[in-house]
């Protein structure tokens, strides 16, 4: 049994232990810090995680408080399959209420920013982003009490005010893609006329709403704009921005009503990119300052842009055509950005016919640097194709420095099923595995590419994305690698495989490299 003197040694030997750690600058340092810093940490971290800090000590309780940035993502339910959605669901047999099944995620919304008004002296919110599974017209007034406590506690916010409503989180936002079909009757939410007079407001993105704005919109300090999924026709967006005099970027996503729009004479945009608006077949913008375009959709036709102030600043451009078209009369339209520094292609197919229909005497792209390609290149393919689309577009780059190929997932005929979305977790995954056959022999590639200026002389960086080693593929790795002497990075990540097969890949792509000195990663 130990005696009271042993004790006593043990607890002052602790102690002494204790105070030489704090004096060597050990110990727990974060909870030294002021509320402030502690809540400008926690900002960081999605609202839930950063709530649980309040369960460490009695140190952290009300930390939650200094909190800026509230950000809450509903999470992701179970992958179903087409059994499920075959399930009878008649009144005698609808599957019983789970008397354990959590609260509502809007309840958790609404519990997190209570949490800060309980608190005296919350620090001004800089930031609410919140994306739920699925909105119901009932829970309009919930959505409008978190949109009036953001706008009213932002206000004294220097930084301003960031505010992001995604209330269909995972709802596909292109018409032509399969998980469309069982999303296209979703419930709206009408936005509340707080947001319109914000003066505070610098960023704004709304999903599946309705925004009906006043006669009167005052965003004086409004920078950044998102609109996905809203139902207002193109007037009503053009009303919006033209209450915008600061905005520098707008995104439009898959504004079915939209079918032209016009930003002249009002704010001149940094950023435009239009996604998946496939009603939309004129857009004229002030482009004296604009830097960035990105187009997704169906493949435009030549007067689709009308730009105001020539392209010469355009430094990035993105395009990408989905539902399967052909890219080949594209090069109309890419005319308007032949000084971009950064050229963005994809497409459901690498190739897509891109190769074909150059206009005779189309300008090189002399200012690019970096030409990015993304596509699926099936194993069927020969990987002729992909390689006729490549070398078509590294013709017209002399000074390309920077190749980037990303390989998409080879897709399921869905045979035009709109539940094909009801996949299999096991079918949807297969798709992003490596298919690599070690005994398949591969073409020998055309001697043209020794003709390709850049890829000669210029081209010192490849990456190769979601590479799964299917015979097209490594044709098409082969043919750049074997002629690009002046490579020094390479960096490839694998699909989801064994490692053998990751390093056997990755021996064969290191044997067509030309210059073995080489930075080579591969993940």
């Amino acid at each position: 049994m130990m005696d009271r003197s042993h004790a006593a040694s043990s607890s002052g030997g602790a102690l002494t232990r204790k105070a030489k750690i704090e004096s060597s600058g050990g110990g727990d340092r974060l909870s030294k810090l002021t509320d402030h810093a502690l809540g400008h940490v926690l900002s960081f971290l999605p609202a839930e995680e950063a709530a649980r800090a309040a369960m460490l000590s009695s140190r952290w309780r009300h930390v939650f408080a200094a909190v800026h940035t509230v950000s809450l993502v509903e999470p992701e339910g179970p992958i179903r399959s087409y059994d499920d959605d075959n399930v009878c669901h008649t009144p005698e047999f609808q599957p019983s209420a789970d008397p354990n099944a959590p609260p509502s995620y809007n309840s958790i919304v609404s519990a997190a920013i209570m949490a800060r008004q309980r608190r005296r002296g919350a620090v001004p919110l800089r930031a609410l982003r919140v994306a739920v599974e699925s909105y119901r017209s009932r829970d309009s007034l919930t959505v409008d009490q978190w949109v009036s406590y953001a706008v009213q506690q932002g206000a004294a916010a220097e930084e301003g005010l960031d505010l992001d409503l995604h209330l269909q989180c995972r709802s596909s936002t292109c018409e032509k893609s399969p998980d469309w079909w069982s999303r296209r009757s979703m419930e709206e939410y009408l936005a509340t006329w707080v947001i319109f007079s914000c003066a505070h407001l610098r960023s704004l993105s709304l999903s599946c709403c309705q925004l009906s704005p006043p006669s009167t919109v005052t965003l004086p300090s409004l920078v950044t704009l998102l609109l996905s999924r809203v139902s207002d026709p193109g007037s009503e967006v053009e009303r919006l921005v033209a209450g915008c005099p600061r905005l520098a970027d707008l995104t439009l996503e898959a504004c079915r009503a939209v079918t032209a729009l016009s930003i002249v004479g009002g704010a001149r945009l940094r950023r435009l990119a239009l996604r998946c608006c496939h009603n939309l077949t004129a857009v004229a913008v002030d482009s004296s300052e604009l830097q960035a375009f990105e187009y997704r959709g169906a493949m435009p036709d030549s007067s689709f842009l009308t730009m105001h102030g020539g392209s010469t600043r355009i430094a990035y451009c993105k395009f990408d055509i989905c539902g399967g078209e052909s890219m080949m009369n594209l090069w109309q339209l890419m005319q308007l950005f032949v000084n971009a520094k950064h050229l963005h292609l994809e497409s459901s197919h690498l190739s897509s016919g891109i190769n074909w229909g150059v206009p005779i005497g189309f300008p090189s792209f002399w200012s690019l640097l970096h030409l990015e390609m993304r596509g699926c290149l099936p194993d069927d393919d020969t990987g002729g194709a992909a390689i006729a689309a490549v070398s078509t577009v590294l013709e017209l780059a002399p000074n390309l420095e920077t190749l980037s190929l990303a390989f998409h997932a080879q897709e399921h005929d869905s045979g035009g099923r709109p539940d094909y979305m009801y996949l299999s977790e096991e079918v949807a995954l297969e798709a992003h595995h490596l298919s690599y056959n070690p005994h398949s022999a591969l073409a020998t590639p055309p001697t043209s590419a020794a003709m390709i200026p850049c890829l000669r002389n210029k081209v010192r960086e490849m990456n190769l994305v979601h590479y799964q080693g299917g015979t097209a593929q490594r044709v098409l790795a082969k043919f750049l690698l074997s002629n690009a002497p002046v490579i020094d990075r390479l960096w490839c990540e694998f699909a989801e495989g064994p490692m053998w097969t990751q390093t056997q890949l990755m021996r064969e792509m290191k044997g067509w490299l030309i210059n073995k000195s080489a930075e080579t990663h591969f993940a």
